[in-house]
């Protein structure tokens, strides 16, 4: 990926025609491929001294090739069938495939998952996945903008974009999400797509994709359900979902109410919650209007010192802060199939976002923003070889504006950007079983700044800045068998800085209009199988080298620039040994650290080194699932130890639900952290305070019902 940096500084469904038309040009041989090693690694230096892996899982990784020539039925000598799930092909969700046929470490939770889950809110089910670290200040799913999460070796920044129904929602300022703007009861699927994908999806894209798909339509004219919960905390939360479709026209609408006390004292958090999807199918092509309203209120009770910690960890700390959020997005998407070649999606969506925060400060923000997305694809045969080109390009415009009033005065910074991007990707099938994906992209971002500060230097800016930034990447997919495929991939992802990174309001920290964008070149190999119920999963092994990440300098209260290496070890093992039990375990080894500037060695915070993620669902009769889960969070960083001087964070999770479903009512009972340990998800350090607390929940419960129609 290239980029460049300027300052300014003035003041499918086809049609009754049948198949694509062959070419007559003679099919080619069946090529042969192989590889040798070459110096690609040389001088990568990795440190396998923080990598200790125990023999069993040594063992587990060396027989995950022949898994699936030991995992036959026993009575008919045929693999084990499971149920079909599919994930986003490209950029925009109307279009879908299996996740064996995308090079990629991919994650689909359905319906499905979410109603077996423990989780109360979407990210106690993220925390639950392979590799993904809610770094959460307050707990119990306050989400809004006190939780971030770790993934591939982003943490203390975004890496990862996140999508709703293929619109872009992260927040303007901080780069990351208001995760409880889309309640579980709102959900169809969750995709998580793991490593570079800025080809495709643009900037953000660098540690992955997190696309939401919200409900889809029943199958027949009306529909619904209705479910309500309550639990201890001053928990309670009801929502109702109702949706049809008859002819051409289909319909959802969701709704919801959430309100907890929180666990600690002053961590209140309450919200609403609306979302309208009509759909009609025309000649012309299949149009779908979407419009979604959140309102929360949440509160953030701050941090506590170590004897506050000690005494009683659900007390105060020195200031409550407060949260209020009005959110209003719409989106209008198109779609037309022509020929059985021809596809044209389109998207066009509209945000308004405003929040008012108290605590040090009293600080108003409004992010409007508006763009579209429009991709083509078209299939062919060359050569009778399935090829798909996917041509789009995507306009977006993003204000950011905020207002902070303190002790120290007023100030008023803005941070407003245009981007225009174009993308090409082309997917050829080289043989039956072998898939050759290319493409690149380019985007250009015009930003505005006007940047003030109190206390100088920096002095203040106002003017512009333009970024062009290009995307490439590449990979190979080879289904060696039903189900099962491996994968390589080299990718060039990037994120630009966010509003929070550049500017800042907040007289205790210093702006820096001079950040430049994060480019991530990252490789990647893979292997899965989801061929047999006795045991399938998969493996991926990424090395990401990150030029120009961005990370908070504890030294001079400023955001920075500095290189570093982000690799790792994905593992995943899923079982269903009988009918009436299934298990799964995954297991992620990161090791992330900056190879330039001050802290070159040192690793990143907020990045833990291992996650393991255990799960059990049994079914001892009809109707009624037990699940318990358990998260291990190790080699977790504290917030401002770049340094690294002190111990890292480790902690423990077990939740559990119980849930029964009797024809069309189901009820449940879920436990989280079930152990009732004292951890943090987000542990941090002052240099003037010295270590500070942000406890997470201890034992809270939910009890629900949910009744279908």
């Amino acid at each position: 990926m290239h980029i460049t940096s300027e300052i300014r500084n003035p003041k499918s469904e086809g049609n009754s025609n049948g198949k694509v038309r062959r070419s007559r040009i003679p099919r080619w041989p069946e090529p042969r491929f192989g590889f040798r090693a070459s110096g690609f690694f040389r001088g990568s230096n990795i440190r396998l001294s923080s990598f200790h892996p125990t023999a069993s899982l040594a063992f587990l990784i060396a027989s995950l090739p022949v898994l699936p020539l030991l995992a036959q039925d026993a009575g008919t000598n045929q693999p084990a069938r499971l149920p079909e799930v599919v994930v986003t092909a490209t950029r925009l969700p109307e279009q879908t495939t299996t996740p064996d046929k995308l090079p990629a470490n991919i994650t689909v939770l359905t319906r499905d998952d979410v109603a077996k889950s423990p989780a109360a809110t979407l990210t106690e089910l993220l925390r639950q996945q392979e590799g993904f670290t809610m770094l959460d200040s307050v707990g119990y799913g306050s989400g809004g903008p006190n939780a971030s999460f770790a993934l591939r070796g982003f943490g203390e920044k975004s890496g990862a974009l996140i999508l709703v129904d293929g619109v872009r929602v992260n927040d303007a300022g901080t780069g990351f999400f208001l995760w409880n703007s889309v309640p579980l009861s709102a959900i169809e699927r969750v995709e998580i797509i793991r490593g570079g994908a800025s080809t495709i999806y643009g900037e953000g894209a660098a540690a992955g994709v997190i696309n939401i798909v919200t409900k889809q339509a029943e199958n027949k004219p009306f529909a619904g359900s209705v479910g309500a919960s309550i639990g201890n905390l001053g928990y309670y939360q009801g929502n109702f979902t109702v949706s049809g479709r008859t002819n051409n026209f289909s319909y959802v609408v969701t709704g919801s109410r959430n309100e907890w006390a929180g666990w600690r004292d002053g961590a209140n958090f309450r919200g609403w919650n609306f979302l309208a999807k009509p759909s009609l199918e025309t000649p012309a092509g299949k149009f779908t209007l979407s419009y979604q309203f959140h309102d929360d209120h949440g509160e953030n009770p701050d941090i506590l010192t170590p004897a506050q910690y000690a005494a009683n960890p659900r007390q105060r700390g020195a200031t409550q802060f407060t949260f209020e959020q009005a959110l209003h997005r719409g989106w209008l998407d198109y779609q037309k199939s022509f020929d059985d070649a021809w596809t044209v999606n389109a998207k066009a969506f509209l945000t308004k976002d405003d929040a008012f925060n108290s605590g040090f400060a009293s600080v108003t923000t409004a992010q409007p923003g508006y763009g579209g997305t429009v991709q083509v694809d078209w299939k062919t045969e060359p050569w009778r070889r399935e090829n798909t080109l996917t041509l789009g390009g995507e306009a977006a415009r993003q204000d950011f504006s905020q207002t902070v009033s303190s002790f120290f005065g007023t100030t008023t910074t803005v941070y407003d950007s245009s981007t225009l991007g174009f993308f090409a990707q082309d997917t050829f099938k080289l043989t039956p079983k072998l898939t050759l994906t290319a493409g690149t992209r380019f985007d250009h971002r015009s930003t505005f700044l006007d940047v003030p500060n109190l206390f100088p230097p920096p002095a203040p800016f106002t003017g512009g800045k333009e970024n062009n930034v290009w995307s490439p990447k590449g990979s190979l997919a080879w289904e060696f068998a039903e189900k099962s495929s491996a994968w390589a991939a080299l990718s060039q992802a990037y994120r630009l800085p966010s509003a929070s990174d550049v500017v800042s309001g907040d007289p205790r920290f210093t702006s820096n209009p001079a950040l430049v964008p994060v480019d991530a070149r990252t490789v990647e190999v893979g292997f899965r199988t989801r061929q047999h119920e006795i045991l399938g999963g998969s493996l991926t092994l990424f090395r990401s080298w990150v030029e120009d990440d961005v990370f908070l300098d504890p030294a001079t209260f400023g955001n920075a620039n500095a290189d570093a290496l982000k690799q790792g070890v994905e593992l995943t093992l899923n079982s269903r040994p009988a009918e009436r039990v299934d298990f799964q375990l995954s297991t992620t080894f990161t090791d992330a650290h900056f190879t330039s500037g001050a802290y070159r060695g040192q690793h990143l915070i907020l990045v833990p080194e291992w996650q393991v993620n255990a799960a059990m669902n049994l079914r001892p009769t009809a109707g009624l699932t037990w699940r318990i889960e358990s998260v291990y969070v190790t080699g977790l960083r504290r917030v401002n130890d770049l340094p690294n001087t002190l111990a890292s964070t480790t902690y423990t999770v077990v939740n559990t639900k119980l849930s029964y479903q009797w024809r069309n009512v189901t009820t449940y009972a879920a436990v989280n952290n079930l152990l009732d340990r004292r951890y943090e998800q987000f542990p941090s350090y002052n240099a003037f305070a010295g270590i500070q607390h942000n406890p997470a929940p201890g034992i809270n419960f939910q009890f629900g019902v949910n009744v279908a129609f």
